[in-house]
């Protein structure tokens, strides 16, 4: 079965995950899609520009949708908990590994920034739709920040499950579940109004 581009960078997501930087080489990628050298060069000058391609995919899977901000509360903290109840494990594992190449290399270190600017603007902005407060938004974005990235970025790693616990535990002390249980009951009440009216 014929492989594209896509097939490479999502295998090299997978290695870093497993390896570090130092799996990525032509032999091994190659050997894992069962592919031969020649494939790789089809796509890729070498492997200097595999990494760049590589980097700026996994940064465009952040950055493509920067600019795409809920329109109000309720829809920002659902999109926050789809994100950390879904997907977290998987967005997060091969960044372990790009974190710590962004110290040894300055263009990774500069996609690693973009993004981390990208993510908690999204989180402010959630945060401001929430409260009015400017400096109590930036308050909950940098807290709520710090404890993804440290969950990342700890050594032995924090369990999903517990990053998770925290999420709530977060979302308990800024009241954010009374709020999503209100914004449900406001969005459940006129229907069941309308549905007495009709019914009378």
């Amino acid at each position: 079965m014929p492989r594209s581009k896509e097939d490479w960078m999502a295998e090299g997501l997978k290695v870093l995950a497993e390896s570090g930087v130092s799996g990525l080489t032509i032999d091994a990628l190659s050997s894992r899609l069962g592919l031969t050298k020649g494939s790789f060069y089809h796509h890729f000058k070498d492997v200097q520009d595999y990494h760049e391609q590589l980097i700026t995919y996994w940064a465009d899977q952040y950055l493509s949708t920067a600019d795409s901000y809920p329109q109000d509360a309720f829809a920002g903290l659902e999109l926050l908990d789809n994100i950390m109840n879904r997907i977290f494990k998987p967005i997060t594992e091969p960044e372990v590994a790009i974190r710590n190449w962004a110290h040894e290399n300055n263009m990774v270190r500069s996609y690693v920034e973009e993004v981390e600017k990208a993510r908690h603007g999204f989180v402010l902005h959630a945060f401001q739709m929430v409260t009015k407060e400017t400096d109590q938004a930036l308050l909950m974005a940098d807290m709520l920040s710090t404890i993804m990235l440290g969950s990342m970025t700890s050594l032995p790693r924090i369990p999903t499950q517990r990053v998770l616990e925290l999420y709530q535990e977060f979302k308990r002390l800024y009241g954010l579940m009374d709020l999503q249980l209100k914004s449900v009951d406001e969005i459940v009440s006129p229907a069941e109004g309308n549905t007495k009216e009709h019914s009378e």
